[in-house]
């Protein structure tokens, strides 16, 4: 599914020589700081834009695909209200820039590292089993002023990684698979191609293949591959990261998610909050959109999850929204009770089966910030997100 607002609207040519091209009625309401999209016949090649109300300032308009076009207001854009399409010679420089750099991507806002993607296959300390080695995930994940949110093969539970996605207990060809604990040497997960990068003015992206890897009694199968795409929208003090996974099921064979009590989109809090197993104190804290913690909101339904605590810089931490779209939305999270660590968690209500050439899509939206969590600002962010198809 993609984030499109889908405009009729009237265009309004008027002579060579003015910069206003087109006049168009809002379709909806655009709340300010927020990533809003719409769809536009206009010329995307070497054409730079920007749109207005009245006599305030413009905001660039950032070209997508397929004439999608997004922008992020500074101010609110009433229904219906008349918003101003005009050309612009202004330099259209990008805030959020990603690179490739050995094994990583790279990606950096105002010239500081927020973000790195394993290319490559990261290994784990020289004391432990190589089966822990994993590429495809992201970590680290910071704050703008540079507070490390994320943890990689995190002491206790070496087997989780940053940002990840992983099935826990599935089949496949009847031989149970699990792509989540390398320990038990049933499956993993692996990066697989760098399919593109964009660095553009409102928001820059990447888009990686990953494989599912089974590993079978006699022989070793790749499942399903698994799309990411992954954009970035710098807001006021803090970004926005938009996270959709599109996996598609290769065949022949089925594969069965099992009904389990975790599995699916992870966040693995930083080194930072973990504590030993069955300890418990006030380095890290968890809320959740119906007011629980991981004290009591473990396998609720809520729309969105903040983990934030101490970290080098300060209080930091980030929230986690899930979309309207996603299969057993609201989907129930798992939250250890005393581990930096969550994840939504579609399978807690029940097996579902990808067939051959079957495809299971989810989004998500995370809010990075320094400083206490914002709980209106968490619940805005979730409306906005929630408000596209």
């Amino acid at each position: 599914m993609k984030a499109i607002v889908w405009i009729h609207f009237l265009i309004a040519f008027i002579s060579c020589e003015s910069r206003n091209i087109a006049t168009i009625s809002a379709p909806r309401d655009f709340p300010a700081n927020q990533p809003a999209f719409i769809e536009l016949e206009l010329p995307a090649i070497a054409q730079h834009y920007q749109l207005k109300i009245n006599a305030l300032t413009p905001v660039v308009l950032q070209y997508l695909q397929d004439h999608q076009w997004c922008f992020i207001p500074t101010y609110p854009i009433k229904k219906n209200e008349k918003i101003f399409i005009e050309k612009t010679d202004q330099a259209q420089t990008s805030k959020c820039n990603i690179r490739e750099e050995n094994e990583h991507l790279v990606v950096e806002l105002d010239g500081r590292e927020i973000m790195r993607y394993a290319l490559k296959t990261q290994f784990p300390a020289v004391t432990l089993p190589a089966y822990y080695q994993r590429s495809g995930f992201i970590h680290p994940l910071k704050t703008l002023e540079g507070a490390v949110l994320t943890a990689d093969f995190p002491d206790g539970h070496v087997h989780q990684h940053g940002i990840f996605h992983a099935w826990t207990r599935s089949h496949f060809r009847d031989s149970m698979i699990d792509f989540w604990n390398q320990q038990s040497e049933l499956g993993t997960i692996r990066h697989k191609e760098l399919i593109a990068i964009e660095n553009g003015p409102v928001s820059s992206g990447f888009k990686v293949a990953l494989e599912y890897v089974a590993y079978l009694p006699t022989d070793t199968f790749v499942v399903s591959e698994e799309i990411w795409n992954v954009r970035i929208f710098p807001i006021s003090n803090q970004y926005l990261v938009d996270w959709e996974i599109d996996q598609k099921c290769l065949g022949p064979d089925s594969l069965i998610i099992d009904e389990y009590h975790y599995g699916g989109a992870a966040f693995r809090g930083c080194e930072r909050w973990n504590l030993p197993e069955g300890a418990y104190d006030s380095l890290f804290f968890v809320s959740t959109s119906d007011g629980k913690s991981q004290v009591d909101g473990n396998h609720s339904r809520p729309q969105w999850v903040t983990m934030y605590g101490d970290s080098e810089m300060g209080i930091a931490g980030m929230a986690m929204i899930q979309h309207r779209g996603n299969l057993e939305y609201p989907q129930p999270v798992r939250i250890h009770p005393t581990m930096p660590y969550f994840c939504f968690a579609p399978m807690v209500s029940g097996s579902f089966t990808l067939l051959a050439g079957d495809h299971y899509r989810a989004r998500y939206r995370f809010l990075v910030f320094d400083g206490q969590p914002d709980f209106k600002v968490i619940g805005e962010t979730s409306n906005a997100f929630n408000s596209y198809p």
